[in-house]
């Protein structure tokens, strides 16, 4: 190991042990009245799955520094290749923090956030740089909310507002079971099954119908402007709460879309919201390609990140009436005994063999970073916007490794 990656886990073990010391009040908070058991409860009976599980980015969305640096931003936390200065300041309070006194890191696959405590609430905030893991560098991030009332519906699991005043949200109290994607955020939490073990007493995607089990991914997949719940700041979320405080979203029962609908602006997911239309001075303004080819083909691809869900549904593989698809037809969360996860680029030639062109029908249309792009799912026979880069093949190196 050399002496560079030595320094920073140093800095990482430092971090950790201060989190620790002075207490992790925006942390899990553990089990719930909401009956939500942590993913650690499934893994006694269900080893393939947790296995397979832990192996995805799902159960990688927050980590602790020692855990989830990549060795790239650390070793350029100072200034990339190119020269480009490193995070250096708190987005909200903008005051000069350094690595040490990073409490999380946010993703790892597309690009790496970095969350700071902000003293006036107790939550964290983001820094304002994150790292490019294609192209190795620093780019600006300017999101200036608390993490905890902007993203943590979909960056945790059991998540719930433990109390909220419209008047005054910067004092809004949140809590969650786990950080990431956990079991329970795609079956529903899970206290009844593991004291029964009946597969009867969980959400099973795989034997709900269609639109039930792809409305699970669509909580998360999906790009919306919430007026109801705002955040700490006072300005709209980005995500979506469960409306009665105290409460969070249960897989397999509740249907997000019917939330306080005329508080939330999601195109092509509430009727009165077209996706054909655009939404000037709302997060959803330029969200999608209205261009010439949208216009004929009537599918609009994102020109944003985390909008498969409303690509999809606009889809012939879902409106398909006699045999629609689900999310998970293509895509695994986990593997099961005897199952091994389903690898998404295969399942395009098992039904449409060497005349489906991936590449050219799902080509990058979202800006996730500077220069990248994720995958669009309108699936449109006829897609002739252009290649573009995208993480397809990105490798993980943290420093624990």
């Amino acid at each position: 190991m050399t002496r560079t990656m030595l320094g920073w886990l140093a800095v990482a073990l430092l971090a950790l042990l201060g989190a620790v010391t002075a207490g992790c009040v925006t942390g899990p908070g553990g089990p719930t009245a909401d009956g939500f058991v942590g993913s650690e409860a499934c893994q006694k009976c269900h080893q393939a799955e947790y296995r397979t599980w832990k192996d995805t980015y799902h159960s990688k969305m927050i980590r602790t520094l020692k855990d989830g640096l990549l060795k790239g931003a650390g070793d350029n936390w100072a200034k990339d290749a190119k020269g480009t200065a490193g995070p250096t300041r708190g987005n909200i309070d903008g005051k000069p923090y350094k690595l040490e006194d990073v409490q999380l890191v946010v993703g790892s696959f597309w690009k790496q956030r970095y969350l700071v405590k902000n003293p006036a609430t107790g939550n964290l905030q983001f820094m304002d740089k994150q790292w490019n893991t294609v192209h190795k560098q620093w780019e600006n991030y300017g999101q200036k909310n608390d993490w905890e009332t902007q993203c943590a519906t979909c960056h945790a699991t059991g998540y719930r507002l433990l109390s909220y005043d419209p008047e005054n949200p910067a004092a809004q109290k949140v809590a969650m079971s786990e950080h990431n994607t956990g079991c329970e955020a795609c079956h529903g939490p899970g206290a009844k099954h593991v004291q029964s073990a009946r597969g009867a007493d969980v959400f099973n995607p795989g034997k709900a119908s269609k639109e039930q089990a792809s409305l699970v991914c669509g909580y998360c997949h999906v790009r919306k402007e919430n007026e109801h719940f705002k955040t700490a700041q006072g300005n709209p979320r980005e995500d979506q709460p469960h409306p009665v405080v105290g409460q969070t979203f249960k897989a397999g029962q509740d249907d997000w879309r019917k939330w306080y609908p005329d508080k939330m602006l999601i195109p092509g997911v509430n009727p009165a919201q077209p996706v054909n239309q655009n939404y000037p001075k709302t997060d959803l303004n330029n969200a999608f390609w209205l261009d010439e080819q949208s216009q004929k083909s009537g599918l609009y691809d994102a020109r944003k990140h985390h909008q498969e869900y409303q690509e999809f549904i606009q889809s012939k593989h879902y409106r398909d009436k006699e045999n629609p698809l689900s999310c998970s037809d293509c895509h695994s969360s986990h593997a099961v005994a005897g199952k091994a996860l389903i690898e998404s680029r295969a399942t395009c030639r098992e039904c449409h063999r060497s005349k489906y062109d991936v590449d050219k029908i799902m080509p990058g249309t979202a800006s996730t970073a500077q220069n990248l792009f994720v995958a669009t799912h309108t699936f449109n026979p006829n897609q002739a916007r252009k290649a573009t880069p995208r993480a397809t093949s990105a490798p993980e190196y943290f420093y624990k490794k």
